[in-house]
């Protein structure tokens, strides 16, 4: 299945989560609105400013699909605005970590002070944040890696909580999220949801095993 039939298949699950199902989420605005989507060119000229290329099913979702929203939780950030009140992150820099050497906090606490400010002053480097999910639960998607296999997956990201950010690890293959596994399985979970039902992207936060 290609991109474009895959988006497909996606939004018409959310359309039926619009209609058959009313969660009473505490966050976000529900049932989901959408940003129209960006122009090729607007995207075009974010990747030659910052020297990447974004993920093609997320580039493709945010040039036809829409450009954020209401939801996953308080819902999707735009690329190109700063609606997170944070300043954004250095996407010319590449990520820290990678899927098989992720940052846990209790780890990076043990590390002496020099190479824990180093990890603290690269840490906001080489990915879009993608939603929050409140309280400093947020979901990031990969846009500048050395590794291969870290480009365009998706992850966790709490250290509000302590947590540290890891990959995101679909519980039916144990492979890594990229961006439309992130939004299929929040509306695939959704919709087997009770109504005052929600749950978390931590569920599925982990490291990738070799196979």
């Amino acid at each position: 299945m290609d991109i474009d039939e895959r988006i497909k298949v996606i939004m018409k699950k959310m359309e039926e989560l619009a209609v058959s199902k009313n969660p009473e989420y505490p966050c976000g605005e529900f049932p989901p609105k959408w940003d129209k989507p960006f122009k090729e060119e607007r995207v075009a000229k974010f990747e030659e400013k910052n020297g990447i290329k974004l993920p093609p099913d997320y580039r493709r979702f945010i040039t036809t699909v829409a450009s954020a929203g209401t939801q996953p939780f308080y819902g999707l950030y735009s690329l190109l605005d700063n609606r997170r009140g944070k300043e954004n992150p250095a996407f010319d820099k590449p990520f820290i970590a990678t899927v098989r050497k992720p940052l846990l906090y209790e780890e990076i606490e043990q590390l002496d002070d020099e190479e824990c400010d180093k990890i603290y002053e690269n840490l906001h480097c080489g990915f879009v944040p993608l939603c929050t999910e409140g309280c400093g639960m947020d979901s990031i998607l990969i846009v500048n890696s050395e590794d291969e296999e870290t480009y365009g997956t998706v992850w966790y990201f709490d250290f509000a909580n302590d947590a540290g950010t890891l990959p995101l690890i679909n519980p039916k293959n144990g492979k890594t999220m990229d961006f439309l596994d992130w939004l299929e399985y929040y509306v695939d979970k959704t919709l087997e949801l009770e109504d005052d039902d929600f749950f978390g992207y931590a569920e599925i936060a982990g490291i990738l095993k070799d196979e």
